[in-house]
């Protein structure tokens, strides 16, 4: 499927010690510029990135488009 992915502003929440913590937030933007899925952390992107990028479909988020108009 084709994809890019756009960097989002990191996610901020704070630990049961009371710390800090950001992590960095990816869209998923197909070849119309629609989201397709937001993933937190750099593991979960490349991971996402592999999955869209298979030709296999196990989650079931895959969709095709298909132009209507001749």
């Amino acid at each position: 499927m084709n994809h890019k992915i756009e960097k989002m502003p990191p996610l901020e929440i704070i630990d049961d010690k009371g710390k800090l913590i950001k992590i960095n937030g990816y869209a998923f933007m197909d070849e119309n510029g629609s989201c397709i899925i937001i993933v937190y952390g750099e593991g979960r992107r490349d991971a996402m990135s592999k999955y869209l990028n298979s030709d296999t479909d196990p989650l079931g988020i895959k969709y095709r488009i298909i132009n209507l108009l001749p």
